[in-house]
């Protein structure tokens, strides 16, 4: 079992330094950005290079980088030197992007999913090829390429460790025949509307962990599976979660029943996480929230540090 974070962006880049050297000594395995248009996210690769220099052991990853907004080829050459400077410490998490209101600030279209799931296949493909070939001739329905390059090859090999995030049956296939990570995440999830609760339930995500099951065959026992546990840490876990749920508009059985909410003593939500783990094979959590750092025991405790 491994313990991720994401975070964004700090208040100056001395917090930023700050903060990825604490998340290590309290037992974080990775610092993981994600790949946002708006809301003040900064930029994934020189921010995560900055964390790595500033800290030993620290994995540093995208999660995820929105493939619409990436061209393989180019992205090929930042990922590969990222993993040289960090000395193999890097992990490449690429979905096909979610959130409508990324592409409407960048004037990219936001295509229907199926086509975009289909864009990041090519680009898995081109990437991993890029990593591990001299020269690259490819021609796909989306990207065509002719004598390709990739300067430096990555530290780790034959490349990075691939973390697709997805939800869909297309997108979930597509990780169970490529990912080495696949991060399971809400059906149907947008910048628009709430979702189901049933979306958010554990028995929905044992049947998406059965769609990367079936596409991918023997390899499926390779495959590192991911979550990620947005976390409160509360002494009153019954009236944290009538008071969030209020603020949302939300029925408090939502809040209540979802397998991607820790809310409750550090003991509950250190619960929640083996629960997880034994119910469906989660062993790569991703803490969010404000209480990231207070979590550290629970993270010392279940990576045994």
């Amino acid at each position: 079992m491994r313990f991720a974070t994401q975070s964004g962006s700090a208040s100056s880049g001395q917090e930023w330094i700050d903060r990825a050297k604490r998340l290590e000594a309290l037992g974080y395995g990775t610092l993981a950005m994600p790949d946002h248009m708006i809301g003040g996210a900064w930029a994934a690769m020189p921010a995560l290079a900055v964390a790595a220099t500033a800290t030993q052991k620290l994995r540093v990853g995208t999660l995820v980088i929105d493939n619409d907004f990436r061209n393989p080829t180019v992205f090929a050459r930042e990922c590969a030197t990222l993993d040289v400077l960090t000395n193999g410490r890097f992990e490449l998490g690429i979905g096909a992007g979610w959130l409508d209101r990324d592409y409407q600030s960048t004037g990219i279209p936001f295509d229907r999913g199926r086509v975009r799931v289909g864009r990041l296949a090519e680009a898995v493909t081109l990437l991993k090829r890029l990593f591990t070939e001299e020269q690259v001739t490819f021609a796909g329905e989306y990207y065509e390429v002719d004598r390709a390059e990739c300067r430096p090859k990555p530290v780790q090999r034959p490349y990075p460790p691939f973390l697709i995030a997805g939800g869909g049956p297309d997108i979930l296939a597509l990780a169970g025949r490529e990912a080495n990570i696949v991060a399971i995440v809400a059906s149907g999830i947008t910048g628009s509307g709430k979702l189901a609760p049933e979306k958010l339930t554990l028995e929905t995500m044992r049947e998406q962990i059965g769609v990367v099951r079936d596409a991918a065959g023997a390899r499926f026992g390779e495959i590192e599976l991911s979550m990620f546990l947005d976390c409160i840490v509360t002494d009153d876990r019954e009236k944290t979660i009538a008071e969030m749920a209020k603020k949302a508009k939300a029925e408090p059985d939502v809040l209540r029943n979802s397998a991607y909410r820790g809310i409750g003593t550090l003991r509950e939500i250190r619960d929640h996480i083996v629960r997880m783990r034994d119910a469906i094979g989660i062993t790569y959590f991703c803490l969010r929230g404000p209480d990231v750092e207070s979590l550290g025991p629970v993270v010392g405790e279940l990576t045994g540090r």
